[in-house]
């Protein structure tokens, strides 16, 4: 139908012509200046805001700082006796109620009795003073890292935040200022302890609408403070820990800059929503403070303008309508009641019944296609709600599955000093569950360790690893030999294997008195030596076929010596193939270049070291395989 009489140009004409260019102009542009003006209002206000809690706690930590910087000078000029230390102590804490305690730890010596004298709050009824020794046998205090660092620096400094164990059974953080004597040597530690809840108070002054709050991060990212007590994590909990796979790769280069003493007003997405965050940095602590406005507050007024701008257009068209109304009430008649009843169909009732519309122009086909897509959506509810409720039972039996799967490694880290050898260990899977697996554990003067990789990934890679775990576990209770053991495995993973699914492994027996590491591999990429004295480098070992494919026993048994303070870094290709998003591989010569930086951390730092290095090379890109990394050290007994 052409002309003017086709309903479809006289609708353009009459409606979009005249209303839809202007409103659609004036919305964009109303819209984007109240956002960007909100925005700005917002960012003044949460600058003004942090600035003032910030002033607080850099008055708070200043003035503990000096005042414990001054207790320890007077200790190294005076070179008092242990009344006169204890007297100091004690109007050292009486005299500033910003700290909930302090003590003075000497230097520990051989034949001289460790000794550190305690004086806080109490935490329940009316305050009071009480003291302690914190040379207990349950608690060792020249081990802490509050006594440790200041006496291996030199340097005063903060802690992270811990939960107190040996005083006052508090949540907090301590400076620490060593102190010399007369021969210019470390006497000792004069601490000066904050409690936790006494920055909650300061920092529970920034409120930035109904749910925005403000927080406190160490230099480790922990949150030592927060305005509201369910943004609290638990003592020691790095922020980035518990976040999310997803939530981490959003919020890491945000902390990261906050951590680095940088400060900004950028956007970030929360399991909450999403936020607007403005931070500063805390003085000489190295600490960063934040604050959080949601966007959805932040946009509260532009929400406002953009009913305001509805009801104007309504009342507009309401003008029009009467127009069309009066210049062609036939045609806008059957158009109302169809909108009428496409109304009732929009707030959810499909079945609602649409007017008989007969008429073979534009209004009819409208007509035929509405009542196509009402089946229709019918159909898509029907099957979107089947769809969802399977897709949240798979998602659920995933969550179990991993959960099972994580519960049948042993612990990530096992060994010490005076055991003669420390692991660490780490299983990150590229799905919810993997097929990587990694075993550790300690029978008499051996240590066995195992690296597996199950060929595949996901819910089969997973029970093919679940039974090779099984199998490894009762050959290592039969042979010492890795290779009897690889030999074992390998019988039992290749009779019922019929899917073909294979295993390649690095299997590891340290006699801790000898120091000889024997090594069997099955198709297992070489571990790497970092000697204590020396360049890291592969081991040049003989290896022998994947397991679960050919009954075969040709597993070679590899040896070598460990000195004490020597590991090996075992690790699944997971590792080496690490991707980043040009496609480049992360590579064995990365692996050893880590390895070189690391090499004076604990087992388990070595692995962090190793695993940090590898997430940074992989960047935004995809996991594209499970990654295992095991690193075994032998140690002095």
């Amino acid at each position: 139908m052409g002309g003017f009489r086709s309903l479809t140009r006289r609708l353009i004409v009459w409606t979009l012509l005249l209303t839809g260019t202007v409103y659609l102009m004036s919305v964009a542009v109303s819209n984007a200046v109240a956002r960007r003006l909100a925005i700005e209002a917002a960012e003044r206000e949460a600058v003004n805001e942090v600035d003032a809690a910030a002033n607080q706690v850099e008055d708070l930590l200043h003035s503990v700082e000096q005042r414990t910087l001054a207790l320890g000078d007077a200790l190294s000029v005076l070179d008092p006796s242990p009344t006169t230390a204890e007297r100091l102590l004690r109007a050292f804490v009486e005299g500033n109620r910003d700290l909930y305690g302090g003590a003075i730890a000497w230097a520990t010596a051989p034949g001289v009795p460790p000794h550190a004298l305690y004086y806080h709050w109490t935490t329940k009824g009316e305050p009071k003073l009480e003291d302690a020794d914190l040379a207990s046998p349950s608690y060792h205090y020249w081990t802490r890292d509050w006594f440790v660092t200041p006496m291996r620096t030199g340097e005063p400094g903060w802690t992270e935040p811990y939960a107190d164990e040996g005083g006052g059974a508090a949540e907090m953080v301590t400076y620490s200022v060593p102190f010399r004597g007369p021969q210019e040597a470390w006497l000792g530690v004069v601490t000066a302890d904050v409690r936790l809840s006494r920055l909650n108070g300061i920092v529970e002054s920034i409120e930035l609408g109904r749910r925005g709050f403000g927080l406190v991060l160490s230099r480790g990212g922990v949150v030592i403070a927060a305005s509201r007590a369910d943004r609290r994590l638990p003592t020691n909990a790095p922020v980035l820990g518990q976040a999310s796979a997803a939530s981490r790769a959003r919020l890491e280069p945000v902390v990261r800059h906050m951590l680095s003493g940088g400060q900004g007003f950028v956007p970030i997405q929360l399991a909450a929503g999403s936020f607007r965050v403005t931070y500063r940095p805390l003085g000489r602590a190295g600490w960063s403070l934040a604050a959080l406005y949601p966007e959805d507050e932040l946009m509260a007024g532009v929400r406002r303008l953009r009913m305001l701008q509805a009801l104007l257009a309504l009342a507009g068209l309401a003008l029009l309508a009467l127009v069309v109304v009066v210049l062609s009430h036939r045609v806008t008649r059957p158009l109302t009641e169809f909108a009428r009843s496409a109304r009732v169909i929009a707030s959810g009732d499909l079945d609602a019944p649409l007017p008989a519309i007969a008429s073979r122009d534009e209004l009819g086909q409208l007509a035929a296609s509405f009542h196509h897509m009402r089946d229709s959506l019918k159909d898509y509810v029907r099957d979107l709600a089947e769809t969802t409720a399977a897709k949240e039972r798979l998602l659920g039996e995933l969550k179990v599955a991993r959960r099972i799967q994580s519960d049948m490694l042993p612990p990530p880290a096992a060994g010490g000093p005076g055991q003669g050898f420390e692991v660490g260990a780490t299983l990150v899977p590229a799905r919810a569950v993997g097929g990587d697996l990694f075993l550790h554990f300690r029978d008499g003067a051996r240590v066995f360790v195992l690296v597996g990789d199950v060929s595949g990934k996901g819910i089969a890679a997973a029970l093919f690893m679940a039974r090779t775990k099984t199998v490894f576990e009762a050959a290592a209770e039969r042979a010492h030999d890795p290779g009897a053991i690889l030999e074992q495995v390998n019988h039992g993973l290749c009779r019922g294997n019929e899917s073909g699914m294979f295993v390649t492994a690095a299997v590891g027996v340290l006699d801790l008195a000898s120091g000889e590491l024997a090594l069997a591999l099955a198709g297992h990429d070489p571990p790497v030596l970092v000697p204590a004295v020396g360049a890291p480098a592969p081991v040049a070992v003989e290896g022998g076929r994947v397991l679960g494919l050919i009954d075969t026993p040709d597993f070679p048994v590899n040896r070598l010596r460990l000195a004490p303070g020597d590991a090996v870094v075992l690790f699944t290709d997971g590792v080496g193939e690490a991707q980043d998003a040009a496609g480049g591989f992360f590579g064995v010569e990365r692996v050893v270049a880590c390895l070189v930086a690391s090499r004076e951390r604990s087992a388990a730092g070595v692995t962090e070291a190793l695993l940090g290095a590898v997430r940074s090379f992989a960047g935004d890109a995809p996991q594209s395989d499970d990654i295992t990394i095991l690193t075994l050290r032998r140690l002095l007994d």
